[in-house]
């Protein structure tokens, strides 16, 4: 499984939205890994090469997906 490699670069968030920047087709995998855990905190997720883009519900903070996230994703911060 990808999310297991260090795909990994960085995390940022601005308002109900975050963005996750990977290696080269890493995003895919971490996206479809991310949807299929259902985390209501997340409504959905959009995925290219490199780039994962997070819609979040509003009512979640940015530490609670941090934490989620942080199941997934190894070293992330």
């Amino acid at each position: 499984e990808m999310l297991m490699t260090s795909g990994f670069i960085s995390l940022q968030f601005s308002g109900n939205i975050a963005v996750i920047r990977t290696r080269p087709g890493y995003a895919s995998s971490m996206a479809y890994d991310i949807d299929n855990r259902e985390y209501p905190a997340i409504l959905g997720t959009i995925a290219g090469d490199d780039t994962i883009l997070l819609v979040l519900h509003e009512a979640v903070s940015h530490n609670e997906v941090l934490n989620f996230l942080s199941q997934l994703i190894p070293n992330i911060k």
